[in-house]
């Protein structure tokens, strides 16, 4: 990725029991819409346990600000648009609320790198103050082989340039089974690493 690239992860919260709509809007008329205007997804999915779920997530790649300003600009001018926002929200509003974090990759998110896996996890972990640097190596350098021990990988890495609570940084783990996961809950939970907020992922 060059040196103005850069992420965006946003996290949508579902209205309750809406999820089916929401993932039908994205597979549907969303799929077209991003094609059209070159918004390229690097993975989706719907949070089945953490913080604030029901979440709809998704994680996109940057070339630049202006290339994601001139997509998401012709994206909402666009009249279709529109009106699939105005049929899906029949009822009610699919979506109560969302977060858009800008991140800087540490180790970039491969599209549909998380296929074979049976689980996946994001991890958005707080990062003690003054020690970026010490938490980008440990994230390079000793994060693949502390899950690796655990049967898990970590698939992608990224630290926020936006959002709350900063310094934080997001993982993308996967799991080789349920049990390689609820018996590693404390391989991410290392200094210089502090309380995560975690979402069990299930592909959308």
């Amino acid at each position: 990725m060059s040196v103005s690239s850069f992420a965006e992860l946003r996290l949508y919260e579902v209205e309750p029991g809406r999820m089916a709509d929401m993932q039908a809007r994205y597979h549907g008329p969303l799929r077209e819409l991003f094609g059209r205007h070159g918004i390229a997804v690097a993975g989706a999915w719907h949070s089945a346990f953490g913080p604030r779920s029901p979440l709809f997530v998704y994680l996109m790649h940057w070339d630049s600000l202006e290339a994601r300003q001139q997509a998401w600009n012709g994206f909402y001018a666009d009249p279709q648009w529109h009106r699939v926002r105005t049929e899906t929200n029949r009822g009610s509003e699919l979506v109560e609320r969302y977060d858009l974090n800008f991140l800087r990759p540490i180790t970039p998110l491969s599209a549909y790198a998380d296929a074979d896996f049976a689980q996946i996890e994001l991890c958005a972990s707080r990062v003690r103050v003054g020690v970026g640097g010490m938490a980008r190596q440990w994230i390079e350098q000793e994060a693949p082989r502390a899950l690796a021990r655990e049967g898990g990988q970590l698939l992608g890495a990224y630290e926020h340039l936006t959002g709350n609570d900063l310094p934080r940084v997001s993982l993308f783990v996967g799991w080789r089974s349920a049990q390689a996961r609820g018996a590693a809950g404390a391989a991410l939970a290392v200094d210089p690493l502090g309380r995560a907020d975690r979402y069990l992922l299930e592909r959308a």
